[in-house]
C-alpha cells in the first residue's frame, strides 16, 4: 500500500492523504511521516479496525505519536482504500492490501473519479464526524457509530435491501 501510496503522489503533487486498513505496520507508518515531513503528503488521516489498538497495542501508541489522536479514527472495517486529494485531483486506491509489509499476492484498483471519491469521502466524514478521537476498542461504541452511517444513507440501506 505504501508504494501505491507513493506513487501515486508522484504522479499529482503533493496532496492530503485518507487511509483506512485493518491493519498498519511501524515502517510504513515511518514512510508516511517522511513524506509528512517532505511535503509530499500535507496531512493524513488514518482509520484502522477497533480490535487494532488491542491486537497491536505498541503499534497504536506509535502511530498516536506519529499523527497524533486528532487524525485517527476506528470502525468496524476490513476495507482498505486510500484518498488522495489536492487541488487537481481526487484519486481512490481500493484494494486487499494493507498498510504493512506482506509479502502475498495482492490486487487494487485507482480511480479519479468524483463519484467514487465522494462514495468513500462520505463515510470518512462521518466516521471523523461520529467516532471519538484516536483508537477506540469498545465494538458497542463502534458499531452504534456505524449503524448511524447506514441509517442516514438510504441510498446505500436501500442497495444492501435489494440484493
Amino acid at each position: 500500500m505504501i508504494d501505491l501510496i507513493k506513487a501515486v503522489l508522484e504522479k499529482v503533487g503533493s496532496s492530503h492523504v485518507i487511509c483506512t486498513t485493518w491493519s498498519a505496520g511501524i515502517k510504513d507508518a515511518n514512510q508516511v511521516k517522511w513524506m509528512m515531513d517532505t511535503n509530499l503528503i500535507k496531512s493524513f488521516k488514518l482509520i484502522t479496525d477497533h480490535s487494532y489498538s488491542t491486537r497491536q497495542k505498541k503499534y497504536a501508541l506509535s502511530l498516536t505519536e506519529l499523527f497524533g489522536k486528532e487524525n485517527i479514527r476506528t470502525s468496524e472495517i476490513h476495507a482498505k482504500f486510500t484518498l488522495i486529494h489536492n487541488e487537481n485531483y481526487k484519486v481512490t486506491i481500493r484494494t486487499s492490501m494493507n498498510l504493512n509489509a506482506n509479502r502475498t499476492c495482492e490486487n487494487f484498483e485507482i480511480d479519479e473519479d468524483e463519484e467514487i471519491f465522494s462514495f468513500y469521502m462520505d463515510f470518512i466524514e462521518h466516521t471523523f464526524g461520529e467516532m471519538p478521537k484516536g483508537f477506540t476498542s469498545e465494538s458497542g461504541i463502534v458499531n452504534k457509530k456505524l449503524d448511524l452511517f447506514f441509517n442516514k444513507n438510504q441510498e446505500v440501506k436501500k442497495w444492501w435491501a435489494e440484493i
